[in-house]
């Protein structure tokens, strides 16, 4: 199965088990109480900061639009445990890039060691603490609709092979300014892929799309180089591999 469909299958099914808790307030669903329903943004900030204080191995997150600037402690907890040598490996929707507040901090973060990628589609939110844990939101609403806390083993290994399988079919980060560069990266991009793939030059896309030749210029660079290409026709067929366009 696609992975991306693994995924909106656990998804599904992890909403039946929410609305299972729901219906037994108080009682558990699960042996040993292995998952908990959070409706509130005060218990997920908590619960998350105890997930990336736990840790001892790595986070791995999923994340996706909407997108909001990380509260300040959220920020600095993670450039404390990336400090400690915790492993922070994060896949982003391609609409981070139109976030300006989430473009404002990655640089710093991916100085400190976080590896980011980006797929174009980014389904759910999701952070795996380790192999013990999870956070995942079970709606598309950000930032905190619904949420389970995982720590059963048998649904955290279905969500750990899948961002594994997602980690592979995403493609590394353009690199970022420091100074929060967003104008370079806030892009089209699919449909520059689309119309690299079609063998189109700088200035059809530019015309095509509206935009200036050198933003144009600088947008193809950043993709091609996401995507390891030689070439515009390798950069267009690399993104059609991976079910970018």
């Amino acid at each position: 199965m696609d992975p991306l469909d693994e995924l909106d299958a656990q998804v599904a099914r992890l909403q039946v088990v929410a609305g299972e808790l729901r219906s037994a307030r108080g009682k558990p669903v699960l042996d040993g109480n292995q998952v908990e329903l959070i409706e509130d943004g005060p218990t997920l900030l908590a619960a998350y900061e105890e997930m990336q204080r736990s840790c001892r191995e790595q986070i791995r997150a999923l994340d996706r639009g909407p997108y909001s600037a990380p509260p300040a402690s959220q920020q600095e907890l993670e450039l404390e445990r990336l400090r400690d040598g915790l492993v922070y490996r994060a896949i982003y929707g391609f609409e981070v890039f139109e976030s300006e507040e989430v473009m404002a901090v990655l640089p710093e973060l991916r100085a400190a060691g976080e590896a980011s990628r980006v797929l174009p589609q980014m389904p759910m939110k999701m952070v795996l603490g380790d192999d013990n844990m999870a956070l995942v939101a079970l709606t598309k609403r950000a930032p905190a609709e619904c949420h389970l806390l995982i720590r059963s083993t048998g649904l955290l290994d279905g969500l750990i092979a899948t961002f594994e399988m997602l980690w592979g079919l995403a493609v590394p980060m353009p690199e970022l300014e420091a100074s929060g560069d967003v104008a370079a990266l806030r892009a089209p991009d699919r449909d520059i892929l689309m119309l690299l793939a079609g063998g189109a030059t700088d200035d059809m896309i530019s015309r095509r799309l509206r935009i200036s030749p050198r933003t144009t210029q600088r947008r193809v660079r950043a993709l091609m180089d996401a995507l390891g290409a030689q070439t515009r026709f390798q950069a267009g067929l690399q993104a059609a591999r991976r079910r970018w366009i």
